[in-house]
């Protein structure tokens, strides 16, 4: 008996190791099974807008931005749904003050920009400031923007940094428009406008009323001319009007437009 014993107590503890891993095989596929708490990926809000550029045109003024791509944790931007344009008049800090009282004058919706326009992976867009009374931008008041990027999340991406613009009253259109037909030339000439011009730009379509952006003159008239030839044209009906402004490169701060002239070429 003592011997047989021992044989069991033998195999009783050869066997152990292996009762040990069997449990330990069954704890493993049972903690497969369990579901903890669900992890939450971390959102990241947008990327700032970044290099605003802008102008103004008489009353109005005109921005232009990138559409950012990436968030703030350098992962792509996938959710973009709208910008939000804020304008504070600044005005103040001149005499100490923050100039930080900026308002919401326009959500962009990245779906349906309009009335502002998304190109080439820009947007543009104009201020008239109809919200002010009346309306319209004040002459010689510096306005700051910041651009605001939501996501469809409803994260909100950091202000940009500003752009601060001034609007000043683009001069009157020259007097004296008139013109003549020389074979296939049409020239023009005017009397130069008073105040601070730095040259003139001339329009010229074949619709009644109706410009486009782009100047006969491919570089600014200068103001002490008051002549310009328009040479090369098919015979037709054409309409000029001409718009003094008082910056000389684009894009010009031009004034209203003259009094339109129809001039018409034949054989």
């Amino acid at each position: 008996m003592p011997a047989l014993t021992n044989n069991i107590i033998v195999w009783n503890f050869l066997q152990k190791p292996k009762i040990f891993i069997l449990i330990a095989i069954i704890i493993s596929i049972s903690a497969c099974g369990r579901k903890g708490d669900p992890i939450v990926p971390r959102l990241s809000p947008p990327a700032p807008v970044t290099d605003i550029k802008g102008f103004t045109k008489d009353s109005s003024a005109i921005l232009n931005w990138e559409i950012p791509a990436k968030n703030m944790d350098g992962t792509k931007l996938k959710d973009l749904s709208k910008f939000t344009v804020l304008r504070a008049d600044v005005s103040d800090r001149e005499t100490g003050g923050c100039g930080c009282a900026f308002v919401k004058i326009a959500v962009i919706d990245i779906q349906k920009p309009e009335p502002s326009l998304i190109k080439d992976n820009n947007v543009v867009f104009i201020d008239k400031a109809e919200d002010l009374f009346p309306a319209g931008l004040t002459y010689k008041i510096p306005y700051s923007y910041k651009i605001i990027v939501e996501a469809k999340s409803g994260l909100l991406s950091p202000e940009s940094e500003e752009i601060i613009l001034v609007p000043t009253k683009p001069p009157n259109p020259p007097s004296g428009f008139k013109a003549s037909v020389q074979n296939e030339t049409v020239i023009l000439k005017w009397e130069p406008s008073k105040g601070d011009v730095k040259g003139y730009n001339i329009y010229r379509s074949k619709t009644k009323g109706a410009y486009s952006d782009t100047p006969v003159n491919k570089e600014l008239i200068k103001s002490s001319e008051g002549a310009f030839a328009d040479i090369g044209l098919e015979p037709g009906a054409y309409y000029y009007i001409i718009r003094a402004t008082d910056t000389i490169t684009p894009p010009y701060n031009e004034g209203p437009d003259s009094e339109e002239i129809e001039i018409r070429i034949t054989k």
